[in-house]
């Protein structure tokens, strides 16, 4: 997955930006700055979000679901 496309992803998500995501997802803000090429399992998690949410579940239960403790 391109950069391109993940931030678009992240933005139909409903994410304002990669650094909400990142830490939704355990990852610091500025790790995706230095992606050229996502990772496969930031991949999968935004694809499975991007599901969740083109399922109409709602932001706020992606977001709940995402949270690493």
């Amino acid at each position: 997955m391109e950069k391109k496309e993940f931030k678009r992803i992240i933005k139909e998500i409903g994410f304002p930006s990669q650094g909400r995501f990142a830490e939704q997802i355990g990852v610091k803000a500025t790790t995706f700055t230095t992606y050229k090429i996502i990772p496969s399992h930031i991949k999968r998690i935004t694809r499975l979000a991007l599901l969740a949410k083109k399922n109409g579940v709602p932001l706020e239960e992606i977001k709940e679901s995402l949270r690493i403790e």
